[in-house]
């Protein structure tokens, strides 16, 4: 699993929190990072075209290739977390989980259906 560390956490934060029109913040001032709430409810009210352009930054950071995110959904949550899947030029899909400090992981196809299948025994070993 591709996980980004905080620096794209503050980024993905910021093109989010860039999007209501705000101020700029001055240099010196500290930036707080939005929990995964505040991230998917933004997410959720942007223009699919500029949540594309999160998510490319998201993938392009995590060191995978994607030259343009066609189109995003919201995929429901995993473990309590959000998670969106992006198509990228090309057919690549891409899993993104929202964590708890803003970050997001970014999984491909295959590392995705590794964490379905976990979740699945997970909840038949619970009796779910």
């Amino acid at each position: 699993m591709r996980k980004l560390m905080i620096g794209t956490a503050a980024a993905v934060a910021a093109a989010v929190a860039g999007c209501d029109g705000g101020a700029p913040q001055p240099a010196n001032q500290q930036v707080e990072v939005p929990g995964p709430e505040a991230v998917q409810n933004r997410l959720e009210e942007m223009p699919e075209a500029a949540r594309n352009a999160v998510f490319v930054r998201a993938i392009r950071d995590s060191g995978q290739d994607c030259q343009h995110v066609e189109s995003s959904s919201r995929a429901g949550e995993h473990q309590g977390f959000p998670v969106w899947t992006a198509r990228c030029l090309g057919g690549v899909e891409w899993t993104i989980v929202i964590g708890n400090d803003g970050t997001a992981s970014v999984l491909n196809p295959a590392e995705a259906r590794l964490v379905e299948t976990n979740d699945s025994a997970a909840q038949n070993a619970q009796g779910e």
